[in-house]
């Protein structure tokens, strides 16, 4: 009775060590309970990988679509338009020197034949554009922008560029009102597909040898910055 008692004992003992059965079968084949074991743990960890990279590739396409949905940098911000960034860079002269002040004096729209007799550019180049020019002929203030069209923007770019040479050289020997110096100021400033015409500044003091007007093209500059995304 003792001895069977002990190989009783043993068989406990041996039955808690391995809970699982001594042998089991897997898709019709027997395997040992250790085996079984190990299968049911690989199979686990698989699961687990499984949800891991679901998760992954959630996560991955989550942020592909806040990518997508990012505003383009150089584009206008929702809401604005080109003649928004004009208005608001005359508001700032008017804030600066006055109600009667804005970025162009006796300021004239651009039209198309401008666009084509003085740029040479024609509606093959660009979607649109806004702004203005000095109707005085002793005066160099142009402020406008041309949206290019999709890979036209280098040749707009160098339109205003070779616009911006020849007003340096047309008041260069006629330099009253401080033209020359404001022409000399300025500069062509590339937003995205926009490209601007900047030729501005107010002259306070009309006895001033040499103006400088950075300031002006510069508060111009960062008024057009706040209107873009980034």
């Amino acid at each position: 009775a003792a001895e069977s008692g002990i190989k009783s004992g043993r068989a406990l003992q041996r039955f808690f060590a391995y809970p699982i059965c001594d042998t089991a079968f897997l898709f019709g084949q027997k395997i040992s309970g250790r085996e079984a074991a190990e299968e049911m743990e690989n199979t686990k960890m698989k699961k687990i990988m499984a949800i891991v990279l679901a998760a992954l590739s959630i996560a991955a396409f989550a942020a592909c679509g806040k990518k997508d949905d990012a505003p383009k940098p150089g584009t206008l911000k929702e809401g604005e338009t080109v003649q928004s960034v004009l208005e608001a860079v005359d508001a700032k002269f008017s804030d600066r020197y006055g109600s009667d002040y804005s970025a162009v004096a006796m300021g004239m729209p651009v039209d198309d034949a401008y666009l084509s007799d003085f740029l040479e550019l024609d509606s093959s180049a660009y979607d649109e554009y806004a702004g203005n020019v000095s109707m005085s002929m002793t005066n160099s203030d142009a402020f406008f922008v041309i949206k290019a069209k999709e890979g036209q923007v280098e040749a707009v770019q160098q339109a205003l560029e070779k616009r911006l040479s020849d007003l340096k050289a047309q008041y260069e020997f006629y330099p009253v009102s401080g033209s020359y110096d404001r022409a000399m100021a300025g500069e062509v400033y590339v937003k995205g597909d926009y490209v601007f015409l900047i030729v501005v500044g107010v002259l306070e003091d009309m006895d001033e040898e040499a103006p400088d007007f950075s300031d002006d093209v510069q508060m111009t500059k960062e008024t057009i910055d706040s209107f873009f995304n980034d």
